[in-house]
């Protein structure tokens, strides 16, 4: 090895010693003079100010072992003893540039070794956070699947319950309106029921009058009864046996005196034959001589028509 390539080992040994500070005054001054006119060796020495400058960082402050702390104390004791028995430069001499010695102090080599020790603790520790958050990141994907997954399934549970809640409605409204219809079929016979009842009492009280209404032929069996009460114009006439009639034909029941006859309502007949009729006449019903029924067009008649179906005296 050249001069030259020892010098420049040796430069480059001071550098990292420069930079953690542990030169003497002569060494210092010596490697500033080689330092200003060696632009590389700035730039080295910068670049390990800047490793330096992030020791504090890279690892948590430890108190080193007592053999170790005890070992290096001595070292540092023997190096200063052996400076304080050198002889001292005569005054009148010149000063001789000393070449920079191939050597590593010992705080040095110790410096140095914290510093690769404190840099690999560096490198563990980023490798550690590293770990650490590729961890929490895998966590937190699979955390925001799940919840994915929860929300699909309660948007799922909402669609069924929406779906529900629809078809709830729609039975309500059947129901509903199965219970309107009931109503309304429980108020028609209701007020078929207080008309039943005012009939039977009609029918049912002292002092009426009864006449019999007889088929016009022979070859039919329908009955009439016809209830009044003489100077009243209302009477109550009971039907049994009339057949069922055609589409667009009701009964009509007639009062006549000797000149006209007059309708006094209309009406149907069940598969039973059974029926009855409330008359309203226009004056009391004694003052007519007899009855009769018709089959008429719907709606009824003005005047009787041909077929007639039962009479009657009064």
């Amino acid at each position: 090895m050249n001069d030259a390539s020892a010098e420049g080992h040796e430069a480059d040994s001071l550098l990292a010693a420069f930079a953690l500070g542990s030169l003497d005054l002569d060494e210092q001054a010596e490697l500033e003079a080689l330092l200003a006119t060696s632009p590389a060796h700035q730039k080295e020495l910068r670049q390990l100010r800047e490793v330096t400058a992030l020791l504090p960082y890279a690892t948590l402050a430890a108190e080193p072992p007592a053999h170790v702390k005890a070992q290096l104390f001595a070292r540092v004791e023997a190096d200063r003893a052996t400076r304080l028995q050198a002889p001292a430069p005569s005054a009148a001499a010149p000063r001789v540039r000393r070449p920079l010695r191939n050597w590593i102090m010992p705080g040095f080599a110790v410096a140095l070794a914290v510093l690769v020790f404190a840099l690999g603790n560096l490198t563990l520790t980023l490798g550690s956070t590293v770990r650490r958050l590729d961890e929490a990141n895998r966590e937190l994907t699979t955390a925001i699947a799940e919840l994915q997954q929860s929300l699909s399934e309660t948007q799922g549970r909402q669609e069924t319950l929406s779906g529900q809640l629809a078809d709830s409605q729609e039975q309500w409204l059947a129901i509903s309106n199965q219970l309107l219809a009931s109503e309304d079929r429980i108020g028609q016979l209701n007020a078929r029921l207080a008309h039943d009842e005012q009939i039977v009492t009609f029918v049912s009280a002292p002092g009426v009058a009864t006449r019999q209404l007889a088929p016009a032929r022979p070859d039919q069996s329908a009955r009439g009864e016809m209830y009044m009460y003489p100077g009243e114009p209302n009477a109550v006439v009971l039907f049994s046996g009339l057949p069922i009639l055609e589409t667009g034909q009701v009964y009509q029941f007639w009062l006549a005196d000797g000149s006209s006859e007059v309708a006094a309502g209309t009406f149907q007949v069940d598969s039973t034959g059974i029926t009855r009729l409330v008359v309203q006449a226009p004056r009391e019903v004694n003052a007519f001589q007899r009855v009769m029924v018709t089959v008429e067009p719907d709606g009824g008649s003005i005047t009787p028509g041909t077929t007639v179906v039962l009479t009657g005296s009064l």
